[in-house]
């Protein structure tokens, strides 16, 4: 039987992305990464950050724009929320050099009409849908 700390906590389904998508985080440490899983309520995104600088910015709401990196479909706009931002273990367990990789994990805010239609779309052409 599943613990209660185990249950997932999720109150929408996640996608995971086809091929190379895109998250653009127009916090300037963040930039550009890419999207891990998405769904309805938030999405999650790896990218690279130089080992010095300062996170403190993740702690306002952000914007953030999803694409398809090939095509540039996707979503504008949209305002987030950081709910984690954690580095992704290097397989070697190391810790030296200038370049970490991190995942960040973001809760969507209000968005119009229009760009939940786009979210819509950009999960049904952009991501692995169940069978």
């Amino acid at each position: 039987m599943e613990s209660e700390e185990l249950r997932e906590q999720r109150r929408h389904h996640r996608f995971f992305p086809k091929e190379w998508v895109s998250a653009f985080c127009q916090a300037p440490i963040v930039g550009i990464g890419k999207l891990v899983d998405i769904s309805k309520g938030g999405a999650a995104f790896q990218y690279v950050q130089r080992s010095a600088a300062n996170l403190a910015h993740l702690e306002k709401p952000l914007m953030l724009d999803l694409f398809e990196t090939v095509t540039s479909h996707g979503v504008k706009g949209i305002e987030c929320k950081v709910v984690y931002d954690a580095e992704v273990p290097r397989p070697d367990n190391s810790t030296s050099g200038d370049y970490r990789l991190r995942r960040c994990g973001v809760e969507f805010g209000d968005h119009n009409w229009y760009q939940s239609f786009q979210l819509d779309m950009f999960i049904k052409d952009f991501t692995l849908q169940e069978s």
